[in-house]
């Protein structure tokens, strides 16, 4: 697809242009999804509720995919949800990307999203902190960036924050449902 970060985000670009401008009366219609907050107001999004967003929301038929299947559906427009296990926000580079890798930490994430630099000011709180082992979903554009599926976020309503399904840093999963052996199974019988 694109081998440099410039020219996916040049490819993302084009395709969100071309999306606006072949459905224009759909956005113009569409009810803003109700998020929480991270833009600090500017977006135009407001209320601590959130929800995913729904096609009727973001002005098209799009369709919601788990992160370990985005790989599956580079170049196509979806919402792409799932847990942010690592975040960093690359200052020492000369682009100064932020970037939310989703299921496992870099380099073994399963999907990403690429803030760039210029949008980060759009964001209430710093987006590496803000969305840290969080379940997000993010709408847009999946491009194949060095093999791996992303999204470049240029606003922060793309990103909308699942707050039902959080998950602490310090919580483990546990198997809550355990099996009892069978009488004769138990151990110490023979």
């Amino acid at each position: 697809m694109c081998h440099t970060r410039l020219g996916c985000v040049l490819l993302v670009s084009a395709t969100l242009v071309s999306l606006a401008v072949v459905l224009p009366s759909i956005h113009a219609a569409a009810a803003p999804p109700k998020v929480t907050d991270v833009a600090g107001g500017q977006s135009g999004i407001s209320g601590s509720q959130t929800n995913s967003p729904t096609p009727e929301a973001s002005g098209a038929a799009l369709t919601t995919i788990p992160a370990e299947q985005a790989k599956q559906h580079v170049g196509e427009t979806n919402t792409v949800c799932g847990l942010i296990a690592s975040a960093r926000y690359m200052d020492s580079t000369r682009a100064k990307p932020t970037l939310l890798n989703f299921v496992h930490p870099y380099p073994d994430h399963v999907f990403s999203v690429m803030i760039p630099n210029s949008a980060r000011s759009k964001f209430k709180d710093p987006p590496e902190t803000a969305f840290i082992n969080k379940t997000v979903c993010v709408t847009g554009a999946i491009i194949d960036y060095r093999g791996k599926p992303e999204i470049v976020v240029d606003d922060p309503s793309q990103l909308v924050v699942n707050e039902s399904a959080q998950v602490s840093p310090d919580t483990t999963a546990t198997n809550t449902v355990q099996k009892t052996p069978a009488p004769g199974n138990a151990p110490g019988h023979l």
